[in-house]
C-alpha cells in the first residue's frame, strides 16, 4: 500500500468539472443514488471538497491493473470513501 497518491489530486478534480472530460461508472453513479446525491452535478460538487490530507491509500483497482488512490472524506455524517 502507497502512502502517496498516483495521481494528482488538483488535476483530477479540473478533468471533473468539466462534463467532457470527465468518467463516472454506473455503478459509482448507482452508490451515489443510494446515498442521496440526486445527480451527477451533485456528487462532483462533492468530490471537488476532497483535500489531499483526505488521502487514505492507493491500492490496485479490482477489475484493472492500474492503482487506484482512496480518499476518505465526511460529508454531513456519512464517512465517504472515493
Amino acid at each position: 500500500m502507497k502512502k502517496e497518491p498516483s495521481y494528482d489530486l488538483e488535476e483530477i478534480k479540473e478533468l471533473l468539472k468539466k462534463e467532457e472530460t470527465r468518467y463516472i461508472t454506473r455503478l459509482a453513479r448507482k452508490e451515489a443514488v443510494s446515498l442521496g446525491y440526486a445527480d451527477d452535478e451533485e456528487m462532483v460538487r462533492e468530490v471537488l471538497k476532497i483535500v489531499p490530507s483526505d488521502f487514505f491509500k492507493t491500492m490496485p483497482a479490482e477489475k484493472s491493473i492500474i492503482m487506484q488512490d482512496v480518499y476518505r472524506y465526511y460529508d454531513k455524517s456519512k464517512k465517504l470513501y472515493l
